[in-house]
């Protein structure tokens, strides 16, 4: 294993736990989220690294890889806490922090990716790393905006459709619906919604949001350059999305 770069930078441990979970664990080690976008060109920003671990049943035992795993970072402050839903760990090296978050899955569909840009970057090698095949990436992020209501999934959902040509998986969006969690007061009573109804929601979305209003949502997690004209081509594809279903 290549040692991390020091001082630590934040980048630098993503790169590194990226290629650590891919030694250690192979292909049940599934990158998902804003860092697997990241390898696939998108630069929103991200201070999470996020996992499936599948096949898995047990967080416990999740819990049991991703200490054995962080224990070869020198000189690391971690934090491990077994949620509800996921095993989430606080990684402190130098002035550098980042939050890793892992949930466990019977299956999961993946896809093999290179680091070589990222890691290019910041003057490492690269290796072959397991990513959410994006097909279920969108369906997941289409879930967890029905949940959230946050402008930075559906900025993933455009990338996602828009750049890489993905299609949601509805079967998997089906089975997000059916069991709808959010803390959302006009959907806290929700329990369920038929695909229909949500094509419907990210057609109101598309019609009622304000530009002004998404691009402030984004502007933290963007370069400023990327900004103008991006809420107009985020709706395009939220209606493209809705009419896909």
């Amino acid at each position: 294993m290549v040692p991390l770069n020091r001082p630590a930078t934040r980048d630098g441990l993503f790169l590194w736990i990226m290629h650590q979970f891919a030694e250690e664990f192979d292909q049940r080690a599934i990158l998902k989220g804003g860092l697997a976008l990241r390898l696939q060109d998108s630069h929103r920003s991200t201070t999470d690294i996020d996992y499936v671990f599948a096949p898995l049943r047990s967080k416990k035992e999740a819990r049991t890889m991703v200490e054995q795993a962080l224990a070869d970072l020198p000189d690391a402050i971690i934090d491990i806490k077994t949620h509800s839903k996921m095993v989430r760990a606080m990684v402190q090296v130098d002035e550098a922090r980042v939050q890793v978050e892992v949930n466990v899955a019977q299956n999961c569909p993946a896809e093999a990716m290179s680091t070589a840009d990222y890691a290019r970057s910041l003057g490492r090698p690269a290796r072959v790393v397991s990513v959410m095949a994006p097909s279920y990436a969108l369906a997941d992020k289409l879930a967890a905006w029905n949940e959230r209501r946050l402008a930075r999934d559906l900025y993933d959902c455009f990338f996602l459709r828009t750049l890489i040509d993905a299609r949601p998986d509805l079967e998997r969006l089906d089975q997000r619906l059916q069991k709808i969690e959010s803390r959302i007061p006009s959907l806290a009573s929700r329990r369920s919604m038929s695909r229909e109804e949500f094509a419907a929601e990210l057609q109101r979305w598309a019609d009622r949001s304000e530009d002004q209003e998404i691009v402030d949502e984004l502007r933290p997690l963007l370069p400023p350059e990327e900004l103008p004209g991006l809420a107009r081509r985020i709706k395009a594809a939220v209606r493209r999305i809705a009419l896909d279903l």
